[in-house]
């Protein structure tokens, strides 16, 4: 059985960097949905989940970042352009600018994580600044780091991650994400790797993907640092 929860309209979560008047550029050209999972049976516009929204980004690498993200298992929510940071650049004794790309809040971290999304090129070109920003954010208590392309999408685990992307919306087969839950209860203590949850559970390729959404839900634990094959084993997470 497939269930669509409808659980609200996504509110658009944007930035503080304004259009640009001038050109009538928009200061982002894109949105990733991000659901609470957790909260998929509340009703549209009641006990909305601040963890959630659509999340405007500006290039096709932030959209990446976001999507990486979505399944690292520590991230539990993100926000665009989150602050306009003040700092003293040395270099031309002069007080400048900085927004962040993203705000980001993890698991058992009290505070956001700033986050700037650069190729490894721009990087290299601005380390002496960015170094310079990231100090500034220290000397405040603040963390901030510099994610680049190598970071983004080193592999198997950016594949992974788009894997578990298309797992991490209102779309819910709770008949197979049940007989998942029950195959791998009955064989505890022992690990399951895919192939045998799928063929215990009897339900085709509905295993892989409940497998995939119960990863999304922290109920089970894939090494998101190797493929997702066959071979990969499922660690389970709940406890009965």
């Amino acid at each position: 059985m497939n269930i669509a929860f409808t659980p609200k309209n996504l509110a658009r979560v944007r930035g503080v960097r304004k259009a640009d008047k001038a050109t009538n550029r928009r200061s982002f050209c894109g949105v990733v949905p991000w659901f609470d999972l957790d909260n998929l049976m509340a009703p549209t516009g009641k006990r909305r989940s601040s963890k959630e929204g659509l999340i405007e980004f500006e290039s096709l690498l932030e959209h990446d970042f976001l999507v990486l993200t979505r399944s690292d298992g520590i991230t539990t929510s993100v926000r665009p352009q989150p602050i306009r940071f003040h700092w003293w650049d040395p270099r031309t004794s002069q007080w400048r600018v900085h927004i962040p790309d993203f705000a980001v809040m993890r698991r058992f971290v009290p505070k956001p994580v700033y986050i700037q999304v650069k190729p490894k090129a721009v990087a290299d070109a601005l380390s002496e600044e960015l170094g310079l920003i990231k100090a500034a954010f220290r000397q405040r208590g603040l963390s901030y780091e510099v994610w680049t392309d190598e970071d983004i999408r080193r592999q198997p685990r950016f594949s992974n991650a788009e894997l578990l992307f298309d797992q991490s919306g209102p779309l819910e087969d709770v008949e197979a994400l049940d007989r998942v839950r029950k195959v791998l209860k009955e064989a505890a203590p022992s690990v399951l790797s895919v192939a045998e949850v799928r063929e215990a559970a009897g339900i085709g390729p509905r295993a892989f993907q409940a497998i995939l959404r119960l990863h999304m839900r922290n109920e089970v634990d894939l090494n998101l640092e190797r493929p997702l094959d066959a071979k990969a084993l499922v660690q389970p997470t709940f406890v009965d």
